[in-house]
């Protein structure tokens, strides 16, 4: 039986790709490898040929001669992901449809594939292996939590490693705050369940082999539940570097109250983390209390910033404009605050209300929900929210977006946090960099491409040539400086790409 798995890419190439792919470089590359597709392929029964697909970075066969097509899809995939299933279907070929969007909106899916698995799959993989073999799939798979102890080691094998940056691991699932606007919860719940240490190495130790020396932690809050967090981190500090092996860089999702416990920051750069996503939505009290982000609130949100980067964790923050308590102020407000930390790279979301969530359920009860765009925008991704703001029009708050995103990468702006960056990131335990550069069997870093594009522009120009001023006072910081570049050159080109603001805007 031959088996086609495919990650479809986002629908908005243009944003949501950010997050993702790499911009400016001729050979599509990603920053994360795509995690969902090899972990089903380690459920699929044994001697069937499966072939996988991240459409991030590679092409997907449309005539390819399979038995079964199975498409992963959160909601930033959701017309591409329909109009893969209608191609496919049209030759006759059977499709599955899963991930996190037909899990938390089924509906609109039904009619759509010949098989739909709603929940987490490792839950139901047995008997959908043995329907399959036996060719009486199911409608529809319901299931259940998964144990994370039980996952057998990902299909990294057929995966094409050498388009990504990082390796993933997913380390748990589940977070306990309850953000309204947060699908995550919705999805995997609020109980936290972890991934045992020993499986992790087992993971770390096959990615390590297929060249990979930067991974992701997938986490949706690594340092949550403490004692579990320092369990894996001694066991990352026993694994990383040592037995002749290269040291291993590492990036997860953190939440702003780790910076109060410094001892567990040293143990973070000892084990090698040195990237982590930190959501800080904003400034505003009154905004975050509106969406119950309450583990940002009553703290020095700068402050504790700047702990998180002097401890050695280079921090990509998260924005969001468009709560009910912002004006059209809060543009130049969240400039402000951004410039004030020493972070260079940002994701700028519009608020959205997304579906299941209690933000939706709160927007629709007040008629303030566009119906026609619910299930096509994510936040990362759409221009225009699906929801009515309060003191602002939907344009005008894609307007505000936009203007903040190209603030933000400006050169000068830029340059402000890669000063406060470069002065502040404490070092690393090992040296990262050593062996960074080049993976075994692949080709070269993408920042060899970025960089000859992007020194014909003035601007990015000067950014490079600063940087690597930076570098040579603070060599022991230079793969991090070198990493964090690489993604500003890349947003940049990805900007210029679409022309939505020139480069020296807002300056």
């Amino acid at each position: 039986m031959r088996i086609y798995l495919i990650a479809p890419a986002p629908d908005d190439k243009t944003d949501t790709a950010a997050e993702t792919s790499m911009a400016g470089v001729k050979t599509p590359f990603t920053l994360s490898a795509a995690a969902g597709i090899v972990s089903v392929a380690a459920w699929l029964p044994r001697g069937t040929d499966i072939r996988i697909c991240d459409e991030v970075v590679q092409e997907v066969d449309l005539g390819a001669e399979v038995d079964l097509v199975g498409l992963s899809i959160n909601v930033s995939q959701v017309a591409r992901g329909l109009d893969l299933a209608r191609a496919f279907r049209r030759r006759g070929v059977p499709v599955v449809l899963g991930g996190a969007h037909v899990s938390l909106a089924p509906e609109i899916f039904r009619g759509q594939a010949d098989c739909l698995v709603i929940g987490e799959f490792e839950t139901a993989a047995p008997d959908f292996a043995a329907d399959l073999l036996a060719g009486a799939l199911k409608p529809e798979y319901r299931c259940g939590k998964a144990d994370m102890a039980a996952m057998p080691l990902p299909r990294w094998d057929l995966y094409p490693n050498d388009r990504a940056i990082a390796g993933v691991v997913q380390t748990s699932r589940g977070c306990p705050f309850d953000c309204t606007f947060c699908d995550v919860i919705q999805y995997v719940g609020r109980k936290q369940r972890h991934k045992p240490p020993e499986k992790v190495l087992a993971e770390l130790g096959q990615l390590y082999r297929l060249g990979y020396r930067e991974v992701s932690l997938s986490d949706d809050n690594f340092t949550v539940y403490r004692k579990r967090t320092r369990a894996l981190l001694e066991a990352l500090i026993g694994w990383n570097g040592s037995a002749g092996r290269d040291p291993v860089r590492f990036s997860t999702q953190i939440s702003i109250d780790a910076a109060r416990d410094a001892d567990l920051l040293v143990l973070c750069n000892r084990a090698g983390l040195r990237q982590v996503f930190v959501g800080l939505e904003t400034s505003d009290p009154a905004a975050l209390a509106e969406a119950n982000k309450r583990q940002n609130l009553h703290v020095d949100l700068i402050g504790e910033c700047r702990k998180l980067v002097a401890a050695g964790l280079t921090i990509r923050g998260g924005l969001i404009v468009g709560f009910d308590h912002d004006d059209l102020g809060c543009f130049e407000r969240q400039f402000a605050f951004a410039q004030a930390l020493p972070v260079v790279g940002f994701n700028v979301s519009a608020l959205v209300a997304p579906y299941a969530t209690p933000l939706y359920a709160e927007m629709k009860r007040a008629g303030r929900i566009v119906d026609a765009d619910t299930h096509r925008v994510s936040a990362a991704g759409a221009r225009l929210t699906n929801m009515l703001p309060a003191q602002m029009t939907r344009e005008e708050l894609a307007e505000g977006r936009a203007w903040l995103k190209a603030a933000l990468l400006a050169p000068d702006a830029a340059l402000v946090r890669f000063e406060a960056y470069a002065r502040t990131l404490g070092p690393p335990s090992q040296d990262m960099g050593r062996t960074a550069w080049v993976k075994p069997g692949a080709r070269r870093h993408p920042l060899h491409e970025l960089l000859p594009l992007m020194m014909k522009d003035k601007g990015t120009r000067r950014v490079i040539l600063a940087v690597r001023e930076m570098i040579a006072e603070r060599p022991e910081i230079g793969y991090d400086l070198t990493s964090t570049l690489t993604l500003y050159l890349s947003e940049c080109a990805r900007a210029a790409n679409r022309a939505e603001a020139p480069l020296e805007a807002a300056q």
